[in-house]
C-alpha cells in the first residue's frame, strides 16, 4: 500500500526504489492538487454580500447633498396655501441701502442687525424677515392643476440649470400638501433644492463667521 508520507514504505512484490517513486509521485500530484484549488480560489471574484446595486438608473434621482464652504446663490419662494410666491431680497436690499435699519416692501418688513467683529475682515449679520402672509398669497403662483405645476416647476428647473441658482423654499406648517408635488416634480427633474418650515411668517437670514469656518447642514 502506498504511504502518505515522503518516506519509503515496502510493498510485496516491488523493490524499494520502485515504492519510493511512487511515493513521491503521489505526494507531488496531491500538492499539485492544493496549489491549483488555492489558484482558483484566489482568482474568483468575491461573492456578493448584503445589498446588490444594479447598473441601471434608478427611477428617482437622488442628487448628492450640497456641503459647501459658501452655499451656491439660493432663490426663496414662499408655500402658502395659495401656491409659490418668490421672495424679492432685492427690495429689502434697496431699502436698507441707505443705512436703514428697517424698511418695509409689498411683501413685509425687515430689520437689519450687523455684529462688527474687529478681529476679521467680514462683518456678521442677521436679517429679520416678518412677512406679509396675506400680501404674498395674492401674488402666489397657483400649481392646483398639471399646467401650473410645470410652468412653475419649469422656471425653478431652468435657473438651477443655467444659472446655479438653488431653489430655496419656505413652507408654512398648513402648506405641507401644496408644497408635496412640488417637491416630486422638481426630484424627478434632477434639480436640487432646500426647504424649511416656518411656523408664523418670521424668518432669519444671517451670516457668521461660522459659515465660511465649518460645514454644517441646517436645511433638509
Amino acid at each position: 500500500m502506498i504511504g502518505s508520507g515522503f518516506g519509503k514504505t515496502q510493498r510485496a512484490g516491488y523493490p524499494d526504489s520502485d515504492v519510493g517513486m511512487l511515493d513521491v509521485s503521489a505526494n507531488a500530484l496531491a500538492v499539485l492538487i492544493l496549489a491549483t484549488m488555492l489558484l482558483i480560489t484566489v482568482a474568483a471574484p468575491p461573492s456578493p454580500r448584503g445589498e446588490v446595486r444594479a447598473s441601471e438608473r434608478p427611477d428617482l434621482f437622488y442628487p448628492s447633498p450640497l456641503d459647501l464652504p459658501v452655499p451656491p446663490q439660493s432663490a426663496y419662494w414662499v408655500v402658502t396655501g395659495a401656491g409659490l410666491t418668490r421672495l424679492d431680497l432685492d427690495a429689502f436690499a434697496e431699502g436698507l441701502a441707505g443705512g436703514a435699519s428697517v424698511t418695509r416692501t409689498d411683501q413685509g418688513e425687515a430689520t437689519l442687525i450687523i455684529d462688527r467683529r474687529n478681529y476679521r475682515d467680514l462683518n456678521d449679520h442677521r436679517l429679520h424677515l416678518s412677512l406679509d402672509l396675506g400680501a404674498l398669497s395674492q401674488t402666489a403662483i397657483p400649481i392646483g392643476s398639471a399646467e401650473d405645476l410645470s410652468r412653475a416647476s419649469e422656471e425653478i428647473r431652468r435657473e438651477f440649470e443655467q444659472a446655479g441658482i438653488l431653489p430655496t423654499f419656505l413652507i408654512m406648517p398648513d402648506s405641507i400638501e401644496v408644497f408635496a408635488p412640488v417637491y416630486w416634480h422638481l426630484r424627478t427633474g434632477e434639480v436640487a433644492m432646500r426647504w424649511t418650515a416656518i411656523s408664523d411668517g418670521r424668518l432669519i437670514l444671517s451670516r457668521r463667521v461660522d459659515d465660511f469656518e465649518t460645514r454644517r447642514r441646517g436645511w433638509q
